[in-house]
């Protein structure tokens, strides 16, 4: 299933998709991707984005993520309140055999090739009949319009309508850390490491909107991932995203770019 801007049918989906009642998972995981001739033949090399990864004119950003079946998933990028680089958002229902969500959507690049403004990547997971899911389904289909007319002015309340939802949600869940948030060690990975050696760090502060602390684990090298295979791979890199009945989960990525030379 391609991901689409909004959801058709939103009441059918939600009476037949969503089953969920307990603590459910999302996964989420943010490259670099280095379009390098080097790299043709993978299709781009991946690395798990972190602050200090370099620009360059053949790199660009990209967010994959995967829900359980029976919720659905959203992703958006905020430069303050605005969709950053006119980006649209993109959501779609999970299903057992759908493929991995990516954002920004087929065909729409993310460029990584200068310093820019500092961005918020928003990464949330609903269940398919929660209430609060048809709302902002409604905005981001909203948005997605708007965007395509160039309608900026109607385009900027939409996301700040999306933005306050997902902020309110935040305030509902009642937890302080939901920023996601890098290790250092990442800085001085090492590059090519066998994919069988692979493995996440996950060090520092958990992100998780429940409240809880996840163990530190040992830092480990990042792994260049070919972009060809990343559907199969991307979940060794991912965060986790947690959620249930009437408590949707948000992690917050923040972007930002080394500072020029």
């Amino acid at each position: 299933m391609k991901p689409f801007f909004f959801l058709v049918g939103l009441v059918a989906i939600s009476g037949s998709g969503g089953t969920l009642s307990r603590g459910e998972e999302a996964h989420v995981s943010v490259y670099v991707v280095d379009h390098s001739t080097e790299f043709a033949s993978m299709g781009g090399a991946c690395l798990p984005y972190t602050p200090t990864e370099k620009t360059g004119k053949e790199r660009e950003l990209l967010c994959v993520g995967k829900g359980p079946a029976g919720s659905t998933l959203l992703m958006m990028a905020f430069d303050r309140d605005l969709p950053y680089l006119d980006l649209a958002p993109v959501l779609a229902p999970q299903t057992a055999d759908s493929e991995p969500l990516r954002f920004p959507a087929e065909g729409i690049t993310w460029p990584y090739d200068k310093p820019g403004p500092a961005v918020d990547l928003y990464v949330a997971v609903f269940l398919n009949d929660d209430p609060a899911l048809a709302r902002i389904a409604e905005y981001v289909e909203w948005l997605g319009e708007s965007l395509k007319q160039g309608d900026k002015e109607t385009a900027m309340l939409h996301a700040l309508a999306i933005k306050n939802r997902l902020s309110n949600i935040l305030r509902q869940r009642k937890v302080d850390d939901y920023r996601v948030t890098f290790g250092s060690s990442l800085a001085d990975s090492i590059r090519d490491a066998p994919a069988s050696k692979a493995a996440v760090t996950r060090s520092g502060k958990s992100a998780l909107l429940t409240g809880t602390t996840e163990e530190p684990k040992s830092p480990v090298a990042a792994v260049r991932r070919g972009l060809k295979s990343l559907n199969e791979q991307w979940r060794e890199d991912a965060r986790v995203i947690s959620f249930g009945l009437a408590t949707p989960g948000v992690l917050v990525f923040p972007i930002t770019t080394p500072i020029a030379p």
